[in-house]
């Protein structure tokens, strides 16, 4: 816990001294936060467990989704155990795809990437894809490197229980479980959740689908 505190306090270290431009700030949270090499893990969640900064609120937990409160603004995580289980092929979109900042993240045998897409009315949409979850939150431009590193944090700490998401699909428990989050936006913006499942559908289970909106 202490190690992830140090962290933390040297991402915002470097935001203060160090660049002008916020693109670079982000290339520096990614670099800190992926060289530490050790993984400290406070919470436990269905089959897995994560790190939660302690400046961070957790809202809630619904089994494979997490909604956390960072600087104000909703955070939302989803963890695909099951695609993690199998380890399916996963269909990252590319540098095209975001229109203000985009970066891979290859940390001990995991890929991932940082996307951020700049909207018109001025708040930043990120996703974070990394070791079979996701993170996606909205942010004004002066609370994003607060967010953005508390989120590297937290997706980063992610461990999977292998033999509990064993017993969970030998149950059939995962087969019906349901994925519904809005993002927190002034134009109450839909998440891409939906996107992000047809990305990891499993290949040996049955496609996870999501609920009509009511």
């Amino acid at each position: 816990m202490h190690k992830k505190k140090l962290i933390f306090l040297v991402v915002i270290a470097l935001l203060l001294c160090g660049c002008t431009k916020i693109g670079n700030d982000l290339d520096v949270i990614v670099n800190t936060v992926f060289t530490d090499n050790k993984t400290v893990v406070n919470t436990a969640s269905t089959n897995y467990e994560l790190y939660i900064p302690t400046n961070v609120k957790q809202e809630s937990d619904s089994e494979y989704n997490q909604k956390f409160k960072i600087a104000d603004r909703y955070v939302y995580l989803y963890v695909d155990t099951i695609s993690y289980y199998y380890k399916n092929s996963l269909n990252y979109k590319g540098e095209d795809n975001y229109n203000y900042y985009f970066k891979k993240i290859n940390y001990n045998g995991k890929d991932g990437y940082v996307g951020i897409d700049k909207m018109d009315d001025g708040l930043y949409f990120t996703e974070i894809v990394y070791n079979y979850s996701k993170i996606e939150f909205y942010s004004d431009y002066e609370n994003l490197p607060t967010i953005f590193a508390n989120s590297l944090i937290i997706i980063k700490s992610i461990k999977y229980n292998d033999n509990l998401i064993k017993m969970a699909l030998d149950s059939g428990y995962n087969d019906s479980r349901e994925v519904k989050y809005q993002l927190d936006s002034p134009k109450d913006s839909e998440s891409k959740f939906s996107d992000f499942l047809q990305e990891y559908v499993p290949e040996e289970t049955e496609e996870v689908t999501l609920p009509e909106e009511e």
